[in-house]
């Protein structure tokens, strides 16, 4: 079978600048990764479009974009699939996520409606449907309330399937699993029925939840998450979902960790890839 590629988000610092970025970029290259996510706000310019010059130089460091992102349902409301499919076109990609949907806020004491879900699949949907025409998958990225929230007898994340079948999903089996979901059979599903377009890898350890701060919920305010490790470290499964990734055809494993355990930024990414690469799985 064809061998898959390491790519990563976040991880390391958001506030890096100048050349402390540009020698993370290049040490990851060496390290053996291939692709990143959220690669647009690199080699933004100063007119707020992608600059083809900074483009060359991450690739230059054999790291490859793999999407365009959109926040939320609200921003990507306001993106539209104009939007999505410019940028995306402009980066080189045929890959676009929304990284954070309604069942997502659950997570911060917010009841969330059956009516509230159907509006945003709705316009998932819509957005899915056009950028497809033009080459791009749109993709939702879950958390655990996808599978924990229900109405009239399914799941958000089975909602999300019926309801927008242009849609396309960026699965983060570490969530999932987190859920009590088998991901080596989600992802196997889901590639299956042509449904899987991005990876997430992200791993935790067994006991908790723990209480950690969530950016994108209220400044300051802790909440129950899991106790996020490198992969290979925790309780997924690695090499039973990077064998069904492979199974499905899946190019890049993308890893993720939300927050530091006991290692930091470059440590979390090197064990990373040396744990991908051992599989024999990774290039």
């Amino acid at each position: 079978m064809k061998k898959m590629k390491a790519s990563f988000i976040g991880i390391l610092p958001y506030d890096l600048q100048g050349e402390a970025k540009w020698k993370a970029i290049k040490e990851l290259g060496k390290i053996g990764f291939k692709g990143a996510e959220n690669v647009e706000g690199w080699v933004r310019g100063e007119d707020g479009n992608v600059d083809q010059e900074l483009l060359k130089k991450v690739k230059s460091y054999g790291i490859n974009p793999v999407d365009v992102a959109a926040f939320n349902g609200p921003n990507l409301k306001q993106t539209g699939a104009d939007g999505i499919i410019r940028r995306a076109h402009a980066l080189g990609v045929d890959k676009a996520v929304m990284f954070h949907g309604a069942a997502y806020y659950a997570k911060g004491g917010k009841t969330v409606t059956y009516d509230e879900v159907m509006e945003e699949i709705e316009m998932l949907q819509e957005v899915a449907a056009a950028t497809k025409k033009e080459g791009v998958k749109m993709s939702y990225h879950n958390h655990d309330h996808e599978f924990t929230i229900h109405f009239k007898g399914l799941s958000v994340y089975n909602m999300l399937l019926a309801y927008a079948p242009d849609l396309y999903m960026e699965l983060d089996c570490g969530w999932a699993t987190y859920a009590g979901e088998d991901a080596p059979a989600l992802i196997r599903r889901l590639g299956q029925d042509d449904r899987l377009a991005l990876m997430h890898f992200k791993d935790f350890l067994p006991g908790g939840p723990v209480k950690a701060t969530v950016p994108m919920l209220e400044p300051g305010k802790k909440y129950n998450m899991p106790n996020f490790c490198a992969v290979g470290a925790g309780v997924l499964p690695v090499y039973e979902c990077l064998k069904a990734c492979q199974e499905v055809g899946i190019e890049y494993i993308t890893c993720e960790q939300d927050f530091p355990h006991t290692l930091k930024g470059m440590e979390i990414l090197r064990m990373d890839y040396a744990v991908l690469k051992e599989s024999g799985m990774i290039l």
